[in-house]
């Protein structure tokens, strides 16, 4: 079985750095290598040393990294790092020295959580599946060093600029990302863009589920080239979200297919059949596993992404309270989940939606402020949206409107369009229309006219 370890690549890059730390060569190497790529203790003493120094903007020999090392380490043998010096005549292949020595060290790492990954899959005080999910993203975050990324030109991405450019003209020349299926949701944000962040927030029963499963269903379902998409629904079961989605496609009240009655005439079982036929295109993930931790989550979605031999086209999360993830407090741990849920976006290469509850009692429209005590959620966030309806304790009929608010943006517009709540129907829809001035309005009854809309 291999070692893991090339001693005589870790003397060399030693060596090589000591003959001249202030070379193109010898900052790649400490650039690129970290302590613990080296195999040994003194290996990495000298390392540290070295790193040390070049931080402070001191050159690094033999004379400088002794007194260092005499400093923190009196019995370190300091004529180690002459028989590295002496065994490494010059810097020729000190590049390639490092690339081993890090690429050694990472070897060593996934063998290291390996074996961490043996201890915690014997672990009694978890659940098996949760065993699994802890093991697979601790392996996930071993990858290439950071150091693999270039610097570059600006210049030198304009070629990749206009083919994107091209591409968004090609596309009709305002969406740059992933469509939402609304029009005038893609007028304020261009598209989701992969990468990102959104948060869906908004008091409970304004339709938060049922406007990001309108997106999924235009995304993955009824799109003429659909596209998998993953949706983590922590409160609501697979069935209901099915229902949900049938009533939206077959422009059905949810109430008939909740009870139904939707089966009780020919009409009624063609529109199911319709829906039935729709849905054989679908490609849209539903994980309904309920009180998932963060790590599962990011787990789950990465071994979805390998069998489907791609990433998906976007994640949405239902919702962002429910998720369980490390914190001495409310605060804390949810500043940790929507922390991770934007390295999910990175990671995967796509949007991650979020939603998110807000106070039942908030009076008038949210703003940003409405988030602060809930972490770092707006500063984590690429895109805030609230949903707003003045008609929320009224009756919504076919003259409401609800306010889509984007109270944080970064690539795009902030301000306020409106979508039309088709809430019977499980379904927003576009509108030209804007709100009616209250003085013109008629007195609605206090009441709600569709009961709870999650």
């Amino acid at each position: 079985m291999e070692a893991l370890i090339n001693f005589d690549a870790e003397q060399a890059v030693i060596g090589g750095v000591l003959h001249d730390s202030s070379s193109e060569n010898a900052l790649y190497a400490i650039e690129t290598c970290k302590a613990t790529d080296f195999s040994s203790r003194d290996n990495q003493t000298a390392w540290r040393a070295i790193q040390a120094l070049s931080g402070r903007g001191r050159y690094a020999d033999i004379v400088t990294v002794t007194e260092l090392i005499k400093t923190k380490d009196p019995q370190y043998q300091i004529s180690y790092l002459g028989e590295c010096y002496k065994n490494t005549p010059s810097q020729a292949n000190l590049k390639a020295y490092a690339d081993i020595v890090r690429e050694y060290g990472q070897l060593r790492q996934a063998a290291s959580a390996l074996n961490k990954g043996l201890t915690v899959l014997h672990d009694r005080h978890h659940e098996p599946t949760d065993r699994i999910n802890m093991v697979l993203s601790e392996l996930a975050s071993i990858g290439a060093d950071e150091s693999d990324q270039q610097i570059i030109n600006l210049k030198d991405h304009q070629s990749a600029l206009l083919q994107h450019l091209e591409e968004i003209s090609q596309k009709g020349g305002s969406i740059t990302g992933l469509s939402t299926g609304f029009e005038n949701l893609d007028y304020m944000t261009g598209g989701l863009r992969n990468g990102d962040l959104v948060i869906v927030a908004a008091r409970p029963s304004m339709g938060k589920t049922t406007l990001v499963l309108n997106m999924l269903e235009r995304i993955a379902i009824t799109n003429k080239a659909p596209q998998w998409a993953l949706f983590f629904s922590l409160e609501m079961p697979a069935q209901q979200i099915l229902q949900k989605v049938y009533a939206s496609i077959s422009s059905t009240p949810l109430a008939q297919i909740l009870n139904a009655s939707i089966m009780s005439d020919n009409t009624g079982y063609a529109k199911i059949g319709t829906a039935m036929e729709v849905m054989q295109h679908s490609k849209l993930m539903i994980d309904d596993k309920g009180g998932q931790h963060l790590t599962q989550i990011q787990s789950r979605a990465k071994r979805m992404a390998i069998k489907q031999g791609k990433g998906p086209a976007v994640i949405v999360v239902d919702y962002l309270q429910l998720i369980r993830a490390e914190g001495e407090s409310q605060t804390i741990r949810i500043g940790n989940v929507s922390a991770g849920l934007k390295n999910l976006a990175k990671q995967m290469n796509c949007p991650v939606i979020a939603l998110s509850q807000l106070n039942r009692s908030l009076t008038g429209k949210p703003t940003l402020i409405n988030l602060r005590d809930s972490g770092s959620i707006e500063q984590d966030a690429d895109i805030v949206l609230f949903l707003h309806d003045e008609d929320y304790e009224g009756q919504r009929d076919e003259y409401s409107l609800t306010e889509i608010i984007f109270a944080k943006n970064r690539m795009g517009r902030t301000g306020s369009t409106f979508l039309q709540p088709e809430l019977q129907f499980s379904r927003f829809s576009d509108t030209k229309r804007l709100p009616t001035p209250k003085d013109d309005q008629p007195a609605k009854p206090l009441k709600k006219l569709y009961g709870p809309a999650s």
